[in-house]
């Protein structure tokens, strides 16, 4: 093996150990080793910061209202049509059209910000109008910030994590520095941003891709390959279900008590993004000294204790709502970062195409929220007790909590059962083979068997066209085809039952024999120009 193969394999291990703030090189060489996320980074926080500006008002206050609820419904409807087109597909979108919805999704975005600001310039908006364009920044939005989270697939938890709360920490910066101006100067400066994403998208492709960046898996978190498939499997449906849960306690807290909106004041205008910036520091920062349980349980405890929060300043100063609102709209930017980040854990363990996952968390997450939110607004009409409110409020935080608990601890006796020492294989648990269950084949989960046969003999055909054209040789043809299926050069070693060093080696001369410089040139031409 060459000493750039060595050297990045002792990298790999160093990965998998210790501390990445003890690591070699310090805070300098942890900053050199993301700098490949930097466009996807800008590319993110850009994405969200258009769309809550124009859509949510900037968080100048907790959001606009119905209007703003009802707008991100009429988006989910849109993004629900796109997942059912998904959902009857057995392969992955097309490059071509992932790029060209991107595009036009950046054109969207833009313009209905812009859109926005003009209405906003003119005066109060016509509420329809309003709703209209909301849905379209909505819609348009949703899809860029999908599109760079799709470039972070098949990442490992350290990269993810950096990668996702690094982004919602710096959007949280922008957010409040754009609140400072009038509504439609924030609007227009915001739209005007947003067209950054075009540079980027260009950046972004002549940068290591995440999934190259080295970092780490931990044996508990949503990223590591468990015991069996189905433990994991287990794991991620708990987190969905945890979500979901959890995004009607915070739907509740936004409502509260008659689903008007609560604007803040100066100083719990700042203490809002500090309190996130804070959080997402504390969650990296875990996360590099290898806390294995930070973005598991770690995540629920913390955003559960802000839902209490939240719920003990809204009785304590029933007149500064805004109070209450700090942790309330911390707690609602956490689920942000935590949704995308468990959507990217779902792109690495599912098969389906990642827009699936990202439209589905979004669905669940967003859903749930705004269709509580809502219903807030339908019982202010009923004139109910506050002490009332919070007491259902709490009920459901109560019961939020369970619910995530329970899946935790069920997940965690199967593994103790799976691993036990005194079953070896032979009781009637171990023999029988699990079956996926109807949650899981929904959320993607299945490992559909027919769907990833499919893929390999694509591959595989892809890979003998391309032979074909470079003169590759017929076991040159096979390491590219795993290869680009995203095996490691010990996985293609070990399949193809040759040493480390010829699987390298073989590696080198497709390279120099296709003028191709990295794994994703090389599954982008199988992808564009072979059958």
């Amino acid at each position: 093996m060459s000493r750039d193969g060595k050297n990045t394999e002792r990298a790999a291990v160093r990965g998998n150990e210790g501390s990445y703030l003890e690591g070699p090189g310090g805070l300098k060489g942890l900053t050199e080793r993301f700098s490949a996320l930097i466009p996807l980074v800008a590319g993110l926080v850009i994405s969200r910061v258009g769309l809550l500006t124009a859509s949510y008002g900037g968080y100048a206050r907790t959001d606009d209202g119905a209007l703003t609820d009802s707008s991100m419904l009429i988006a989910l409807a849109a993004l629900g049509v796109l997942l059912a087109v998904i959902t009857r597909r057995k392969t992955p979108l097309k490059k071509r059209f992932v790029n060209r919805l991107m595009l036009a999704s950046i054109a969207v975005e833009s313009l209905s910000g812009f859109a926005m600001a003009a209405m906003f310039a003119l005066g109060e908006p016509f509420p329809g109008m309003r709703l209209a364009i909301g849905a379209l920044v909505s819609l348009s939005a949703s899809l860029c910030i999908f599109y760079w989270l799709r470039r972070a697939r098949e990442t490992n938890t350290v990269v993810a994590v950096v990668y996702v709360f690094t982004s919602l920490a710096l959007s949280e910066a922008l957010l409040y520095a754009l609140s400072i101006l009038p509504d439609f100067l924030e609007m227009a400066l915001s739209a005007s941003i947003v067209l950054l994403q075009y540079p980027l998208r260009l950046s972004a492709r002549t940068r290591t891709i995440p999934k190259h960046i080295e970092g780490r898996e931990f044996e508990s978190d949503y990223f590591s390959f468990s015991k069996t498939e189905i433990q994991r499997r287990q794991f991620l449906m708990a987190t969905a279900v945890g979500i979901g849960a959890l995004s009607i306690v915070i739907g509740f807290l936004r409502g509260y008590p008659n689903g008007a909106s609560i604007v803040f004041d100066p100083a719990t205008r700042l203490a809002y993004p500090l309190a996130v910036i804070f959080c997402c520091s504390l969650i990296i920062i875990a996360t590099l000294r290898g806390s294995e349980r930070t973005t598991t349980v770690g995540m629920f405890v913390a955003m559960q204790l802000l839902a209490a929060i939240a719920l003990v300043l809204y009785s304590a100063f029933p007149d500064t709502l805004h109070i209450g609102a700090v942790p309330t709209t911390t707690l609602n930017a956490l689920m942000v970062g935590f949704t995308w980040y468990v959507s990217l854990a779902f792109m690495s363990a599912g098969w389906r195409d990642p827009y699936y996952y990202t439209c589905a968390g979004w669905i669940v997450w967003i859903g749930c929220r705004a269709v509580m939110r809502l219903s807030i607004i339908a019982l202010a009409s009923l004139a109910l007790d506050s002490g009332l409110v919070l007491s259902v409020m709490s009920l459901i935080l109560l019961v939020s909590a369970q619910i995530v608990f329970i899946q935790f601890l069920h997940v965690e006796n199967q593994s103790q059962v799976e691993s036990s020492p005194s079953c070896e294989g032979d009781c009637r648990s171990c023999r029988r083979k699990p079956n996926p269950s109807k949650l899981s084949k929904l959320m993607g989960l299945d490992n559909n068997s027919e769907s990833a046969q499919t893929r390999e003999e694509m591959m595989q055909q892809s890979a003998r066209q391309m032979g074909r054209q470079f003169l590759l040789s017929d076991r040159e043809i096979e390491v590219l085809a795993l290869y680009a299926q995203g095996y490691t050069q010990k996985r293609v070693a070990e399949t193809l039952f040759i040493s480390q060093g010829t699987a390298h080696a073989h590696i080198k001369r497709i390279y120099a024999k296709t003028d191709l410089h990295s794994r994703q040139e090389l599954i982008d031409y199988l992808e564009e120009y072979t059958a």
